[in-house]
């Protein structure tokens, strides 16, 4: 494995941005990564389980990334195999690609969980060269930002393989707000009978809803604005502590913190005051 020299941010990134990002700064220029952070969202929809989430499916990220970063996806595949991905590979310089967990022989997550995943892939000397901008602690070791070379039969079979290429002009997205009731968000959470599911899931949303904060916090500051989001940035990296040793108190059978999903409300509940955007559009475009 070796690290590539990139700018991105990659501990305010999801699986699915991480490797948006590494596109936006190599194609356009250093920090454009931060504008997949312009729209601040909560609107959640059903997840698994039976539970919200507020996880956009890769598609809407994609959809996204004309206006955020100015990646235009030229063309879209879906379910190619290993050899697939080896011929898009010879007509076009990078493929973006989308794949389980599972079957990603540089992740931690390799033969122990399932979740969809980035990564750019691209041909050398016969071999794939995989690039993931990743960076997260997991429950099997840390899974860092690096490329490696692998035998193309490694790779998994991507769900979705996109072509991008970038625009001629560029115009950066201004900040935008939309935040829906968290009412009904931490009240599904509260009535799962489940308490070990909701745990699980509510500890991986907690650390999507955090780096989403820190990487709008970001991208206002890298335009020049100011707004004091520090305090409220710390409370949102408490609770996102605070639900994973709640999760793993849980799984050794011992009780869990009582704050946790009053805590959650709250936080969500001052996030309209914290990120208010004043005198600039208020709404993002709505991804679906």
């Amino acid at each position: 494995m070796t690290a590539p020299a990139v700018t991105v941010r990659t501990g305010m990134l999801d699986c699915i941005q991480a490797n948006l990002a590494l596109l936006a700064d190599r194609w356009g220029e250093p920090l454009r990564h931060l504008a997949l952070g312009a729209h601040l969202r909560f609107r959640p929809r059903p997840g698994p389980d039976g539970l919200p989430t507020v996880d956009p499916p890769p598609q809407t990220h994609i959809r996204q990334a004309r206006a955020l970063i100015g990646l235009v996806p030229r063309h879209v595949h879906h379910d190619l195999e290993p050899e697939a991905l080896r011929a898009l590979s010879r007509r076009t310089p990078v493929v973006y690609a989308v794949g389980d967990t599972h079957d990603m022989p540089w992740l931690p997550y390799a033969g122990r969980a399932r979740m969809e995943h980035s990564f750019l892939v691209s041909g050398e000397a016969g071999e794939a060269c995989v690039e993931d901008a990743y960076d997260n602690e997991t429950a099997w070791g840390p899974a860092r930002p690096g490329r490696w070379r692998l035998p193309w039969e490694q790779l998994p079979t991507a769900r979705t393989a996109v072509e991008f290429t970038a625009p001629a002009a560029y115009r950066a997205p201004r900040p935008a707000v939309a935040l829906d009731d968290p009412g009904p968000y931490v009240q599904a959470y509260a009535a799962h009978p489940d308490r070990l599911t909701a745990l699980r899931r509510l500890t991986s949303e907690t650390w999507l809803m955090a780096r989403a904060r820190h990487l709008h916090a970001a991208y206002r500051e890298h335009r020049g604005e100011s707004p004091d989001t520090h305090e409220h940035l710390r409370r949102w990296d408490r609770l996102t502590a605070t639900a994973f040793i709640a999760l793993r108190r849980a799984e050794r059978g011992r009780p869990v913190p009582d704050s946790l999903l009053p805590d959650l409300a709250a936080a969500l509940h001052a996030d309209r005051e914290v990120f208010a955007v004043r005198d600039e559009q208020t709404e993002p475009p709505d991804p679906t």
